[in-house]
């Protein structure tokens, strides 16, 4: 028997202002969504809280006692661990949105503002909470320097490999994958410049930050490092920490950015390309490893329906509903795209398609109870899923493959009668909606 893990605890966050009954409202909503939330109105109730993906500050009004943004410091002071902060403002005003960016606040939002606002805004700040560990390719071409770097990334909770021969560099880059380089390399062959040049020149590596150690000053080799496509030209730092600090605030915008393009803005789930990429991944590592791997396409039933009746802005919150309910019931591990519209996929490593199909029947029970709103009418909606894995598409097959036996499961599902899942077989018919 298979054993799936458990899907992920609900989203811990605190609420924390002085109008307890305001955010009491906001909270509901938030829990509606299922998200664990906590109201807080002191400072201290902070350090008997775990686990949290978020504080959202809502001062209220510019007279509130969490105003001041500056109080960040006295915020973070309370919390055990390190957690992302979210600041409300009653106005959207400029020197309020400076003030929270001096504070090192992590996110800004002003009144008024759609709770779908708030929601796309917490989920970006805890993803960035669960980021792995920064990898960093170093090459040095002085083994102590090398020692000294790698303990500096270290020391910092940073991974390090390790590379004394730069003739290795790209084979090593395509091999790892690492989220940023650091080079200090000046010998009569080459240099730090010359191999950032080198990288640049693989589309795959465009975007990848490169930090070069040179003790040179002269304004000419800047200008040359620019245009070789360095990302910083540091001297070798005074302290490890200076190092540390530069490659992190490289690979957290660099972070960011990749989500951007990664991410469906709607939803924060893998857009069409990304969840693609995401499979021809996964089913290289299967086959090495020799582990199953199932692929679900999920599709609202009667979505044309629901925009025609209620309208596009009540459609598209069914579409973050269901995108809320799928993240909330999967495990880690699972990847979740929205492919186009409302339709989804599902990939589930390490699970054979019948696990998966088990695991997206409850799910497509639970979002069928699901109370949705437009204006003051209750509705439900329903959605219907088809499951395939690598063994009904067989050694041979490619991702388009998988995708296929996925989708005519899907609509063998529709046909059928909707709000069902079915599994990929041969000869599956189609329908629409």
């Amino acid at each position: 028997m298979q054993f799936l893990e458990a899907p992920k605890p609900a989203r811990r966050i605190c609420l924390l202002g002085d109008n307890a009954l305001l955010a009491r409202d906001t909270a509901l909503q938030l829990r509606a969504s299922g998200y664990d939330v906590t109201v807080a109105t002191q400072l201290e109730q902070l350090a008997t809280l775990g686990g949290l993906c978020c504080i959202v500050v809502d001062p209220a009004s510019r007279g509130s006692r969490f105003g001041d943004p500056a109080r960040a410091g006295a915020i973070r002071a309370q919390c055990a661990a390190p957690v992302p902060i979210l600041w409300l403002a009653p106005l959207d005003k400029f020197d309020a949105r400076l003030a929270a960016a001096r504070a090192g606040v992590d996110g800004f939002l002003a009144r008024p503002f759609d709770v779908d606002d708030l929601k796309a805004r917490i989920e970006t700040l805890a993803q960035r909470l669960e980021q792995p560990p920064c990898r960093v390719l170093v090459v040095a071409s002085d083994a102590a320097r090398l020692d000294g770097i790698e303990g500096a990334l270290a020391q910092a909770g940073m991974e390090a490999l390790r590379l004394h021969k730069p003739l290795e560099l790209i084979a090593t880059l395509s091999r790892h994958h690492p989220d940023a380089i650091v080079i200090d390399v000046d010998t009569p062959a080459c240099n730090g410049v010359d191999l950032a040049m080198l990288i640049r020149q693989d589309p795959a590596f465009l975007d990848l930050p490169v930090l070069v150690l040179s003790d040179d000053r002269d304004p000419a080799a800047r200008r040359r490092a620019v245009a070789a496509g360095v990302d910083d030209l540091l001297a070798p730092p005074d302290t490890r920490a200076d190092l540390a600090l530069a490659v992190m605030m490289r690979v957290e915008r660099s972070r960011a950015l990749r989500s951007l393009i990664m991410r469906d803005g709607m939803t924060g789930l893998y857009n069409h390309v990304s969840i693609k990429e995401q499979l021809l991944r996964e089913m290289a590592r299967s086959r090495r490893d020799g582990s199953p791997l199932a692929l679900a396409m999920v599709d609202l039933d009667f979505f044309k329906k629901i925009n025609d009746t209620y309208g596009h802005q009540v459609g598209d919150q069914v579409i973050r509903a269901i995108a809320h309910i799928l993240q909330q019931r999967l495990r880690h591990g699972d990847l979740i795209g929205r492919y186009g519209g409302e339709e989804f996929a599902v990939i589930m490593p390490g699970t054979s398609a019948a696990a998966a199909a088990h695991v997206l029947d409850d799910i497509r029970a639970l979002f069928a109870t699901v109370r949705l709103k437009a204006d003051e009418t209750v509705f439900h909606a329903t959605f219907s899923a088809g499951v395939a894995d690598l063994d009904v598409a067989g050694g041979g097959a490619d991702p388009a493959d998988l995708f296929r036996l996925a989708d005519e499961a899907l609509y063998e599902a529709k046909h059928a009668g909707r709000n069902r899942v079915a599994l990929a077989r041969a000869g599956a018919g189609r329908a629409q909606g």
